[in-house]
């Protein structure tokens, strides 16, 4: 038995699969993340120690946050703030006596989306989850051998954006589209808002951001996931329409999430047949 755990921002996710070449992810415990990393990683313990009794071969770790470079530490995580530094990976291998494995979140939603999702035909892929913040993820693949990298998709500078971001920068990406960033600045949540002033501006700004990337990385396909990606009812058509327009060629595709808040869990379990090398933190 495999344990994958999606850890986000707002809520954690512990699951178990008997197959990792199968889509199949049974959803064990569901919880709101603390913000103190004692208290989640107290929790964690006691909701996998359940488990211990079944047999762990793994876990597998989803986490809203940029992973140190050796993969076992929270090197940066603009609202998970006091994971860290912390000794994340060692403490569960210690605990568990298993290897464990860890990637931000947007690494594992690719891999899931890569494995059984929207990116299964692609070689050159990207993975943009639009919710509590805005992250992202590439694979570039040459001769069977893929190269998976995490990207700051929502610290880069959107022009004439005066706001200052959680992360310190003026004018990143983030605070037009990330969904704490939109609620501290509106005083209310996205999926709230219907002016369509704001939709235009948060799908002009997105947009730019998506041809950057797609024209820099020579990207074919970008998946769209995250709780406002997937479920604001202005953001599709709108998103789709401005890319569009600012598309040159067709050398790429806007395509939105096939497993939805499935695939980070799902990638976070890849994670224990995918080779540590072919990942860049």
């Amino acid at each position: 038995m495999y344990v994958a755990v999606d850890n986000g921002g707002t809520s954690t996710r512990v699951g178990i699969t008997h197959d990792l070449t199968r889509p199949a992810i049974e959803v064990v415990d569901h919880f709101d993340t603390f913000l103190s990393y004692d208290a989640q990683m107290e929790r964690l313990i006691k909701s996998i120690s359940q488990l211990e009794a079944r047999g762990i071969e793994g876990i597998g770790i989803s986490l809203g946050g940029h992973v140190a470079r050796d993969g076992r530490t929270v090197s940066d995580a603009v609202n998970l703030r006091d994971y860290e530094g912390k000794p994340y990976v060692r403490q569960l291998e210690q605990r568990f006596g298993c290897p464990v494995r860890m990637a931000h979140d947007v690494v594992c939603g690719l891999l899931g989306e890569k494995a059984f999702g929207a990116l299964k035909d692609y070689d050159h892929c990207a993975y943009l989850t639009i919710s509590t913040g805005t992250g992202g993820a590439i694979q570039l693949r040459k001769n069977g051998n893929a190269l998976t990298v995490s990207i700051s998709m929502g610290h880069q500078i959107i022009a004439g954006n005066p706001r200052v971001c959680l992360c310190g920068q003026t004018g990143c990406l983030e605070t037009i589209t990330g969904g704490k960033q939109i609620a501290l600045h509106y005083g209310r949540e996205a999926s709230q808002i219907t002016d369509v002033a704001f939709w235009q501006e948060l799908t002009e700004s997105l947009a730019i951001g998506i041809v950057n990337l797609c024209r820099l990385a020579y990207i074919e396909a970008v998946v769209i996931s995250g709780g406002i990606g997937l479920h604001a009812p202005y953001l599709r058509e709108h998103l789709t329409e401005r890319v569009n327009a600012l598309r040159t060629s067709d050398a790429y595709r806007l395509i939105w999430s096939e497993l939805g808040e499935r695939a980070p869990i799902l990638g976070a379990a890849q994670l224990l047949i995918t080779p540590e090398e072919t990942i860049i933190h």
